[in-house]
């Protein structure tokens, strides 16, 4: 019950809650919040042949990011809000684009498919019209081609083109060539996330105000009287 109030104070007035160890603390909720929404988005690739609905309860955790950390982390100035909102941007479009872009790059082979079924959706978020494409390749194993130049307004079954797919079927098939490498995306995400951990700790590194001998509050050395 306690750790319920501790964690509703924190919640409902930011800035409020300083842990003994502040800027470790920081550095993991940082941390913690950029490794959720990497595991989202590799998630979004290796569940590519859910529904999409399925794929937008992912967006639960995004959420909880957007929503939560700044509140625990009581983040006030805007420098380190506005960078721990780019990162999170960051890794929210880097790494579902990324981690399909590297297995395909280490493992990707190209083969000729052809349109068995086309699919009209609407993104959730925009309301704008999406179309996923099920093909079939010469060796008569079926991929769905999401987000593709090739699969859009225009495409109909019967269409003939070049893909790239995972033989394993690990990450869905693309018409591009890829153009991040695992070296690169490991490289990038690692300094998104080293970047959030160092934030965080530099935002939860807040003390409270100090009380005098005779019980009156005194300010740290620079606040406004």
């Amino acid at each position: 019950m306690a750790t319920g109030r501790r964690l509703w104070t924190a919640l409902s007035e930011p800035g409020s809650w300083t842990p003994r160890r502040p800027r470790p603390v920081g550095a993991l909720l940082g941390l913690g919040g950029g490794l959720l929404v990497t595991g989202g988005g590799v998630l979004t690739d290796l569940l590519h042949n859910a529904s999409s609905p399925y794929l937008l309860s992912l967006g639960v955790p995004l959420a909880v990011v957007l929503l939560g950390l700044p509140l625990l982390l009581g983040v006030s100035r805007k420098r380190h809000l506005a960078g721990l909102l780019l990162l999170v941007v960051f890794l929210l479009v880097m790494v579902p684009y990324g981690f399909r872009s590297a297995v395909l790059d280490l493992r990707g082979e190209h083969v000729r498919a052809t349109v068995t079924e086309v699919r009209q959706g609407r993104d959730g978020r925009t309301g704008g019209a999406t179309y996923a494409c099920e093909v079939l390749d010469e060796r008569g194993r079926s991929s769905w081609l999401r987000g593709s130049e090739r699969c859009g307004r225009e495409a109909r079954p019967g269409d003939r083109y070049e893909i790239l797919r995972d033989p394993e079927d690990l990450v869905g098939a693309s018409t591009s060539d890829p153009l991040i490498s695992f070296p690169v995306l490991v490289a990038y995400v690692c300094g998104a996330l080293l970047l959030m951990a160092v934030i965080g700790a530099q935002a939860m590194d807040r003390q409270p105000a100090r009380r005098t001998p005779r019980g009156m509050s005194r300010n740290r050395p620079g606040d406004p009287d």
